[in-house]
């Protein structure tokens, strides 16, 4: 039972972790904005926290999910004045704090989210509270992400000159208290150069991710599948045709693959996965994804890189490592004219080739910029025409009676 338990845990805490890596993809590259916040963030509270160092470092990971929508992330809007201007950005912290409080054992790192731009003096947004009414949380999550901004900011690596625009916002973006504590955190051992150099984040990242105190899955009916439905509501919102795709996607999937028979596990397998399939999509610019037009051959390419960056995200997790083949290849075509890699009929995971038809279906009978909606009877002929080039006929021939 102990056993069944650290792995549920670990299962959980990889899956925020992924969250947060899909969270800071940026136009095909990883930023690490969340990853960075989450380091500091933890590094402090064991200063002044210990108990709290766990849900603080997840806070931190999950700090900005609520400016998901935005066409760019967060970290490129500079200008505090369009932080008021913006309602996107504005709200971002309370609508963070509703969708990670869906994460049961993150009830306490909600309540830092929400506060994570309330400054000191009372400056900040979006209830503009101050002093020790902001959460204690919130107050180093506010430190540590001022400290990633201005790092991208500082072009030299310079510590002393980091130190003292920090200095700067002493007493009016943070207390006295949490300024000393950041720069002494900033200033202990090697530190501030790991997490300044990205190619030593990753490994300290991990090294922390092991080192952390289980979170309460008990007592508060902690689930992987909260994180999961989490993760879909996530990555449909990124893009505003997309929202509840995620979710249908996994409901047509699961339909036809118990239709086909396919065992419990199998199903639970295509369910997450069906789920996860778009999360590379992040990276992809605004501009292809709202394009209403046809792409042209450079945006098709960056289009379909999208699935090897789902795979990159869900390679943290290792309990996915069965499902991820499914996630990625649900571009692929029977006739091998698919992406990313071409495949053809059985080389395709079955799984994928199920997903391809609840994509597709799900998709036509969406609004979408590039097409008109179609009724469910026009989706299903367009699935039937495109059996045997696009689809599997065998699944496409069932699954229209099932869907």
């Amino acid at each position: 039972m102990k056993a069944e338990k650290k792995e549920k845990d670990k299962f959980l805490l990889e899956l925020i972790a992924a969250l947060a890596l899909m969270m800071d993809l940026d136009e095909n590259k990883k930023i690490f904005h969340a990853w960075r916040v989450a380091l500091l963030s933890e590094r402090m509270a064991r200063q002044i926290l210990p108990e709290y160092k766990a849900h603080i470092f997840y806070a931190g990971l999950l700090h900005d999910i609520g400016a998901i929508s935005l066409p760019e992330h967060v970290v490129h809007y500079t200008n505090i004045k369009e932080h008021f201007k913006n309602p996107v950005i504005f709200n971002h912290p309370i609508k963070g704090a509703e969708i990670v409080k869906e994460i049961k054992p993150l009830k306490i790192a909600s309540k830092m989210i929400e506060h994570h731009h309330e400054n000191w003096d009372g400056t900040g947004y979006p209830k503009g509270i101050g002093g020790n009414s902001i959460n204690i949380g919130g107050q180093i999550l506010r430190a540590a992400d001022t400290v990633d901004i201005l790092l991208r900011e500082t072009e030299s690596k310079n510590l002393q000159v980091l130190t003292h625009k920090l200095e700067k916002r002493r007493n009016k973006e943070f207390s006295d208290l949490i300024f000393e504590l950041t720069a002494f955190i900033l200033k202990e051992g090697d530190f501030y150069l790991k997490i300044s150099e990205e190619k030593d984040i990753s490994p300290l990242f991990m090294e922390a991710l092991q080192s952390l105190p289980s979170l309460d899955t008990d007592e508060c009916g902690g689930d992987a599948g909260d994180v999961i439905r989490v993760f879909g509501k996530v990555i449909d919102a990124k893009h505003k045709y997309t929202a509840g795709h995620s979710e249908r996607v996994a409901f047509y999937s699961e339909k036809i693959a118990r239709g086909f028979g396919l065992s419990h596990k199998e199903v639970s397998g295509l369910k997450i996965a069906s789920y996860l399939h778009d999360a590379g999509k992040v990276a992809v610019p605004r501009y292809i994804l709202d394009k209403p037009g046809r792409l042209t051959e450079e945006e098709f390419k960056i289009m379909k890189m999208h699935p090897v960056y789902t795979g990159d995200i869900m390679s943290i997790v290792g309990a996915l490592r069965d499902v991820i083949p499914i996630s990625i290849n649900h571009h692929e075509k029977y006739d091998g004219s698919g992406y990313p890699h071409g495949l053809y009929k059985e080389e395709i995971p079955l799984g994928a080739r199920i997903m391809a038809i609840a994509d597709a279906f799900d998709a036509m009978t969406s609004e979408r910029p590039y097409q008109k909606i179609k009724n469910p009877w026009e989706a299903k002929g367009e699935i039937l025409k495109n059996a045997g080039k696009q689809f599997d006929p065998l699944i496409a021939k069932e699954a229209v009676k099932l869907l």
